[in-house]
């Protein structure tokens, strides 16, 4: 779990954050599986049920999402929310028993493991993993400096757009006023087809 991640990391298409974090903790040895968020458990849902739906959190104003099953990105960008990862590892080969083998020349051989190897890669995959995320978001960090800070945002306060995430919080709090149509006690509708 990467904690404190800001919105709008990564890009929608060829460097989407997911995709980058998933090259660098595959690139790990002995790594054979990833996921992000709920990962293969989210395949079991609807989209109902999976969706991140969006609030306003009352006390920073930021827009958040209510449970954030994506793992803090959303089509290739971070959200603002937690970045949660989970990555898969595979036994040690290199073990003390013996094994069955082929040589360079075609000769079958058995083959013991000697010296000293781990019986075990989870004490050292931990750190390995921390480390990788940590690049890969510094390095996402470095692009969205180098990309989107080149000019100063010179728009007034209202029209920017609503901050996101954990750590977002809105100059002057929450935006109370209404965007779309008349005062409405609940959500106000997106949909293209309504009149």
């Amino acid at each position: 779990v990467a904690r404190n991640v800001p919105a709008g990391l990564g890009s929608p298409v060829f460097d989407k954050l997911e995709a980058d974090l998933a090259k660098a903790c595959m690139s790990i040895p002995a790594a054979k599986g990833f996921e992000s968020g709920d990962g293969f458990a989210g395949t079991l849902l609807s989209g109902k049920d999976h969706n991140d739906e969006f609030y306003i959190d009352k006390e920073t104003g930021a827009t958040r999402t209510k449970t954030n099953r994506s793992g803090g990105i959303q089509g290739g960008i971070s959200n603002g929310e937690n970045v949660v990862v989970h990555v898969a590892f595979k036994p040690t080969s290199t073990i003390g028993q013996a094994q069955e083998t082929v040589t360079r020349d075609g000769l079958e051989v058995e083959l013991r493991g000697k010296g000293r190897h781990d019986p075990c890669v989870l004490p050292r995959a931990v750190p390995m993993v921390e480390a990788m995320v940590a690049l890969t978001l510094v390095d996402a960090l470095m692009l969205q400096h180098a990309q989107c800070e080149l000019f100063e945002d010179e728009a007034p306060m209202e029209d920017r757009p609503n901050p996101m995430g954990v750590t977002a919080k809105r100059e002057g709090g929450p935006k109370v006023e209404v965007a779309v149509g008349e005062k409405s006690e609940g959500p106000i509708s997106q949909r293209v087809d309504e009149e």
